[in-house]
């Protein structure tokens, strides 16, 4: 991929933020025009699960049948279905352990374009699971209970141009509102001509087909404490101050995820304090977080 290193990285480090003790894994969501390599960006977070068949016994030990065990390598789960239904019945063992750490939305718009009366539902949904922690799915199919809140990071993507139409915007100032667009940092990106210029360049020598790979991370098995030298958590406020949603009055929940970017920052490089380092990649990458695509690459 071509002129998005700072993305990926992004990318990478929000996977890292699962690995974490006691903080809630970064959510975030990829703003970019149609066509500029979101999907294909979110899908390298994806790490295929591998579906295995155990025997069925009956009370006299005798095969009566066979059930599917679905396990979930990595910490992401990807899917272009966010029912809370598939989510117990496929996967509520690995929620319950805490193996999803993420779950990877390809595009947002499969939310925007469900029914008013299922958007509403299933915001409040991804609201509960990325900041409160669910303990409760429902569904007409049955339960999934769990006696500890299950939190979960979100990563998606929303194209420039939709999040510009009247009837899209609308919705986005309403969840606005309710609190939902503070819960995910926004991260976006324009491409300029010379960067444009390459990447249709690539695509005659068909190198998007060596683009594919997933990313090889493989989070710590016991979630790790990485602290913050108060001088550092101070130069991180000021970015959450200047970058906050208009619906964050306080600037906190910004604070929350920019320290959680920079933990990560520096769990990833096998470090369990935050260095320099981490915070001047956040100035590096403090571009990016906004709305507005303003950041040329």
């Amino acid at each position: 991929m071509i002129g998005v290193g700072d993305i990926l990285d992004i990318l990478k480090i929000t996977v890292w933020s699962g690995g974490l003790k006691g903080e809630r894994p970064l959510s975030i969501i990829l703003i970019a025009s149609v066509g500029g390599g979101k999907s294909s960006m979110i899908r390298k977070t994806h790490q295929k699960g591998v579906v295995a068949k155990t025997s069925v016994l009956g009370d006299d030990g005798i095969k009566i049948g066979e059930t599917e065990i679905r396990h979930v390598k990595g910490s992401v789960l990807y899917t272009t279905n966010t029912s809370p239904y598939i989510l117990y019945t496929r996967y509520g063992q690995a929620l319950k352990s805490g193996t999803i750490r993420h779950i990877a939305i390809p595009d947002f718009l499969n939310i925007l374009n469900l029914p008013k009366y299922s958007v509403s539902s299933v915001l409040n949904f991804y609201n509960s699971l990325i900041e409160e922690g669910l303990m409760t799915i429902e569904s007409r199919s049955g339960a999934f209970l769990s006696e500890i809140p299950i939190v979960v990071g979100l990563i998606t993507s929303i194209a420039k141009q939709d999040f510009g139409k009247e009837d899209v915007t609308e919705r986005w100032e309403r969840w606005g509102a309710e609190g939902f667009l503070s819960r995910a940092l926004p991260v976006s990106f324009s491409y300029g001509k010379g960067t444009a210029a390459k990447i249709r360049g690539s695509v005659k020598k068909k190198e998007y087909l060596r683009e594919l790979e997933s990313f090889d991370i493989v989070l710590p098995e016991k979630r790790v404490e990485v602290g913050i030298p108060m001088v550092l958590a101070n130069v991180i406020e000021n970015v959450a101050v200047a970058t906050k949603d208009l619906n964050d009055e306080l600037g906190a929940r910004r604070q929350k995820q920019l320290q959680v970017f920079c933990m990560a920052n520096a769990l990833m490089n096998g470090r369990d304090e935050v260095a320099k380092e981490d915070v001047q990649k956040l100035l590096d990458y403090e571009k990016y977080f906004n709305y507005h695509c303003s950041a040329e690459i």
